[in-house]
């Protein structure tokens, strides 16, 4: 319970000191659901499910969504902001289970805020994606991709907490080039006709909230999450911050 409350304390600390941070996540994620609605609306119209484009953006969405738009987060190319924080959580008596408990209470936050927001306001604007699927249909959709967007997450706070500024800017381009380059490689192998969109929209209408590519996404998200948590706890004792 001790290291719950030093964690807790952290959240409160990042909050009190960057409030703005919720102010810019919310239009953040505003701006990505409303531009993202009418690509969903045109997906729906013609029943394109299978898009592997569909997939390209989603996958680079979803992960977003774990996180909180603070200070911290602009600077961290400028100022290798995150290596400074852990500079400073060491420097005074807090445990290192503490840092990173606070970090996943803070990611697994963000995810049910912009996803209410993101998921919310794209189901409102698009109205042949209402007409389509009903709203049980439609959660079942969107906690499958919380669930994919909370496995790839895990690796941005390995390297947020394991790698300068630097180094976590191009891991991010590299992700994007990967994401481009498996979209590239279904559509040369299978046309249109593999999509992790399609198929999960598939299933969310079939099955709507007993979906199991649903409950099976958020339990493989929530692993994944939560191995990439203690491993980046026992590495990030090692590293060198000097």
């Amino acid at each position: 319970m001790q290291i719950v409350n030093h964690a807790l304390k952290i959240v409160s600390r990042d909050i009190k000191c960057d409030k703005f941070q919720w102010l810019w996540t919310i239009i953040f994620m505003l701006y990505m659901a409303i531009s993202f609605s009418f690509m969903m609306n045109s997906l729906f119209k013609d029943h394109e499910f299978f898009n592997p484009f569909a997939d390209f953006l989603m996958l680079l969405v979803s992960p977003l969504m774990g996180l909180f738009f603070s200070r911290r987060s602009f600077k961290y190319l400028s100022e290798d902001s995150y290596t400074q924080m852990l500079f400073y959580y060491r420097s005074i008596p807090v445990p290192t289970e503490a840092v990173i408990l606070s970090r996943a209470f803070m990611g697994l936050t963000a995810f049910v805020m912009n996803g209410i927001i993101y998921f919310g306001v794209t189901y409102a604007i698009a109205s042949n994606l209402r007409s389509y699927m009903d709203l049980a249909a439609y959660a079942a959709f969107a906690i499958s991709w919380l669930g994919i967007g909370i496995l790839i997450n895990g690796l941005f706070i390995y390297f947020e907490f394991m790698s300068s500024g630097k180094a976590y800017f191009w891991f991010t381009i590299l992700l994007m080039f990967i994401f481009g380059v498996i979209m590239l490689g279904l559509v040369f192998v299978g046309g249109f006709k593999i999509s992790l969109f399609g198929y999960f929209v598939v299933a969310s209408y079939k099955w709507k909230l007993l979906s199991p590519v649903m409950w099976g996404s958020l339990a493989l998200g929530l692993t994944g999450y939560i191995l990439m948590c203690r491993l980046t706890y026992k590495r990030m004792q090692l590293r060198d911050l000097s």
